[in-house]
């Protein structure tokens, strides 16, 4: 004969086979209900330049068949099937000498961080020049293609929403007309003239929550570093800055926030920890960061990145400078009141 502890569980094995054929669940058997911080499923990693400079390169010797009209390899978190972070992805793109990829737009927002060679991106028919260590925007929607007309090859850092907007099912995406470059509009780095200065026109709306400058050029955000760090005292922890709208102060895009730090060598940051996940990608040195106690090296041109809730700090070695430029999801939280941030 059956116990009564047995027929109490055959009962509730009963109850919570008709909740499941019900498409429910119980609440009371969701641990990540009442879970006391945030646990995320991403891993601290670093992707190292030189390793992905190979198979980019070995991508340009394939026939890859028009398969792909952008050459770009995406990094995908080691804790997650896809993506860099649960709201972005991040990842290298090489055009060669010589090459063009069609306009397109899409929903997802993007960055590019400049890393080696010359040439343009053309957004919304604005020619916008990069050159290492420049960030370029393509905010969401907007038509975008990239051009070399050099001789050198280009190679920038994509950051991208993606995962963010699929998870919303907001992804729209089209190809320009005839998958051709698009004209032209405008004279070349027009939002630069008129928003790259510090100044802005007098008469200038915010009529869009993305910034209206298109490209942050280095040399002024290095020049911005250096002064920063001979006002502050050349400080122990370093120096950051934020790219801002410039006619609203807030974030570049409104779903990724954007930064630079720069780390004298033999110094260290904060140790800190904050609700927004972020990739981090060298511009210039050498060192390495700590995340919960675990060392991750990196040089000029690696990327990394410490997910959301996560202790890391920074630490520059060698003799220059350590320049760190970041990407966030940061703008995604903060209008829930869901950023939250402690330094150790």
């Amino acid at each position: 004969m059956a116990t009564s502890t047995e027929k109490r569980g055959a009962l509730a094995e009963s109850y919570y086979e008709r909740v499941r054929e019900a498409h429910l669940v119980a609440l009371w058997r969701v641990p990540e209900t009442d879970a006391p911080e945030p646990a995320p499923a991403e891993s601290p990693h670093v992707w190292r330049y030189d390793e992905l400079i190979g198979l980019l390169k070995e991508a340009c010797a394939l026939d890859l068949g028009g398969e792909s009209d952008r050459r770009a390899l995406n990094a995908v978190n080691p804790g997650r099937l896809w993506g860099t972070t649960q709201s972005m992805v991040a990842g290298y793109q090489m055009v060669l000498p010589g090459e063009s990829a069609p306009a397109h737009r899409h929903t997802p927002a993007a960055i590019r961080l400049m890393l080696s060679g010359r040439g343009y991106t053309v957004v919304e028919g604005e020619a916008v020049f990069m050159e290492p260590g420049d960030l370029v925007l393509t905010p969401g929607w907007t038509w975008h293609d990239h051009r070399n007309d050099g001789d050198e090859t280009m190679v920038w850092l994509d950051g991208l929403d993606v995962p963010f907007v699929r998870g919303m099912n907001a992804q729209f995406y089209e190809d320009f007309e005839g998958k051709q470059l698009q004209p032209k509009l405008v004279p070349d780095n027009a939002s630069v003239s008129r928003f790259g200065s510090g100044v802005v026109p007098s008469d200038e709306p915010a009529v869009t929550r993305h910034s209206p400058l298109t490209k942050y050029p280095y040399g002024s955000t290095l020049a911005s570093l250096r002064r920063l760090r001979e006002v502050k005292g050349d400080p122990e922890h370093g120096v950051s800055i934020d790219f801002v709208h410039p006619l609203t102060g807030g974030p570049v895009l409104p779903t990724m926030a954007c930064a630079m730090q720069l780390l004298p060598p033999g110094r260290a940051s904060q140790a800190r920890r904050h609700t927004s996940s972020t990739v981090f990608c060298v511009t210039q040195g050498e060192g390495y960061t700590v995340v919960n106690g675990e060392r991750m090296d990196w040089k000029h041109k690696d990327f990394f990145v410490v997910p959301s809730w996560t202790w890391y700090e920074h630490h520059a070695t060698g003799t220059e400078d350590v320049t760190l430029f970041s990407m966030s999801d940061r703008p995604l939280l903060e209008p829930f009141g869901l950023y939250r941030e402690q330094v150790r």
